[in-house]
């Protein structure tokens, strides 16, 4: 499971575990890169903040995990998301600069963006209003129909990889380590494997269905709104996989009965992306976001 790839946290690094994560970035990069300080780390990489000697900026250094448990399929992973990303070209969308493999090393430099993870925020406390949400949640779903149109399916929608910049909140989609290119024999072969978070899967996804599509990740965005919403997820489980085996074979309940201050037009909008069948869900993702945006627009209407 990934973490997220940016954030502001300083981890506690020990100097000589930071040095030889220097040692190593130089080495491969031919002394491009100068690492600073670790700022983010997952199930198979650390992430540091970095300068660049020779655009002179500061930069996101994502560094592959070498151990006895980093598989070939890890690392096909790990350059497929470098590969997915430095196609994508969006503002909501963090761009990859450099993707380096030299010597058994395998890295890939993205831009630096400080701030703080949803789920960070939400952790810390943070409430979401209607128009607040929503703000959040249409240049997501349009980031992912940015990604859709390019083949990529991301399969990992959750708070943890939506990274909220720290001086305005601008919102990015991030991590698409564990994502989908249709042009890849080895995305497509993986499409029916069990990748993804339990809490935030869609019912497809949960069940590992081969032809799980880009409504999958409408679904997930959609979990993310009732939480947002809500202020908790649709279902309740005693662990992550009840939670995503309910999805399988339960309608959730409607946004309105958690959160009866939503606005109605919103609500529906919501509920539409949880629907069991994704034949009944939003049909893409830019769809959900114009209606997204017009049951704000409505309300503040009829204000």
């Amino acid at each position: 499971m990934a973490a997220p790839l940016l954030l502001s946290t300083e981890y506690p690094t020990s100097e000589s575990s930071l040095a030889h994560a220097a040692s190593i970035v130089g080495s491969a990069t031919l002394g491009r890169y100068a690492v600073l300080r670790e700022i983010g780390r997952g199930g198979m990489s650390h992430v540091f903040l970095a300068w660049d000697r020779q655009a002179r900026r500061q930069v996101a250094v994502k560094l592959l995990t070498q151990g006895p448990g980093t598989s070939l399929a890890d690392r096909e992973r790990f350059r497929r998301e470098a590969l997915i990303t430095s196609r994508l070209d969006h503002p909501h969308i963090i761009p990859c600069h450099d993707f380096v493999c030299r010597s058994g090393v395998a890295l890939t430099v993205m831009r630096f963006v400080p701030g703080l993870s949803l789920a960070d925020a939400l952790a810390q406390g943070r409430r979401f209003g209607p128009d607040e949400a929503v703000a959040l949640l249409a240049p997501i779903a349009d980031a992912l129909a940015h990604a859709h149109k390019s083949g990529v399916i991301h399969r990992d929608v959750k708070p943890a990889n939506i990274l909220l910049r720290a001086d305005d909140g601008w919102p990015f989609l991030t991590d698409f380590g564990i994502a989908t290119l249709g042009t890849s024999e080895v995305s497509r072969a993986e499409s029916g494997m069990p990748f993804g978070t339990p809490e935030f899967m869609s019912p497809e996804q949960a069940a590992g269905a081969w032809d799980a599509d880009h409504r999958s990740d409408l679904y997930s965005l959609g979990l993310v709104a009732y939480l947002l919403l809500a202020g908790e997820l649709p279902f309740r489980g005693a662990t992550p996989l009840a939670l995503a085996a309910q999805r399988v074979v339960h309608e959730p309940p409607p946004l309105s009965e958690r959160a009866a201050d939503v606005p109605s037009r919103l609500a529906r909008v919501v509920d539409r992306c949880l629907a069991r069948d994704p034949r009944r869900r939003w049909r893409d993702a830019g769809v959900m976001r114009r209606a997204l945006v017009r049951s704000i627009r409505r309300r503040w209407w009829q204000r």
